[in-house]
């Protein structure tokens, strides 16, 4: 059973924050439509993105805090711009 996350007390307030969280929702909807877009089951995207099937499911539901190194891979996978994982609301 996985251990549940802890975050440090002087961020909780970040995690909660509107900014953070639009954030989150933008990145989720713009991965959702490009794995949508080319027809890939998250199984699939999530091996093209060289992460997990729960780290992707995460992402696509905006339930993480990705790194960069995270963002990297879906770029890569999905041969696209940063900027195209956030896109204006």
């Amino acid at each position: 059973m996985p251990r549940p996350r802890t975050r440090r007390p002087e961020r909780a307030e970040q995690y909660e924050s509107a900014a953070y969280r639009e954030l989150q929702a933008r990145l989720a909807t713009a991965v959702r439509r490009l794995r949508e877009e080319r027809g890939w089951t998250q199984e699939e995207a999530a091996h093209r993105c060289g992460m997990t099937t729960r780290l992707f499911q995460r992402v696509e539901g905006a339930d993480v805090n990705l790194t960069f190194t995270s963002l990297a891979r879906l770029c890569e996978g999905f041969e696209v711009d940063v900027a195209l994982l956030f896109p204006s609301p």
